[in-house]
């Protein structure tokens, strides 16, 4: 009974810390993501990086750029995006599967005994597969689109949301007519 519990407690611990270094390494990839924007940004607009981050009357530009270069109407931002459709759909099935798993094996379990225990590992394999196949097929989105799967999507909802804030900032309240 001691190796089970150290078949299922193993294979569930050595899941999670993968999922947690998936996550680091997605958070690192997103920085790098958003690195190469600003300077894609920074040479088509002609100027320095550090401009882009602090010069307020650069962002009216940017906003064109960025509409123009993630605009919904380009091919490649359409692919962009329903590549980010099939990675979303790609990892709820993993979730689903590796759930599944994890109550197939306990069923098991409780129904054949211990010896079965050993099958929990199979959770990381899954994880581990499910996640490759995801970089692969990201990669090959930026290889076909020069997108990672929903960049398009994302920039287009941060533009979006630049120019909320910007309106917001520069808007006067507003006072009703019975109090003025």
């Amino acid at each position: 009974m001691g190796m089970a519990i150290v078949h299922v407690v193993g294979a569930l611990g050595a899941s999670f810390a993968f999922g947690i270094l998936v996550m680091v390494i997605g958070a690192w990839e997103q920085e790098r993501v958003q690195k190469r924007r600003l300077q894609d940004a920074s040479i088509a607009l002609g100027v320095p990086i550090a401009a882009l981050e602090s010069d307020e009357e650069l962002v009216p530009r940017l906003i064109q750029y960025s509409s123009r270069r993630y605009s919904g109407e380009l091919l490649r931002n359409r692919v962009s995006d329903l590549c980010g459709l099939l990675r979303t759909a790609w990892g709820w099935l993993s979730t689903i599967v590796q759930v599944g798993i994890v109550a197939g094996v306990s069923w098991s379990i409780h129904t054949d005994g211990a010896e079965s225990a050993a099958l929990m590992w199979s959770v990381l394999a899954a994880s581990i597969f499910f996640w490759l196949a995801s970089v692969t097929f990201s990669f090959t989105c930026l290889l076909l689109t020069g997108r990672y799967p929903s960049e398009a999507k994302f920039a287009r909802k941060s533009i979006a949301s630049v120019i909320e804030q910007r309106s917001a900032s520069t808007a006067k309240p507003h006072t009703p007519a019975w109090e003025s």
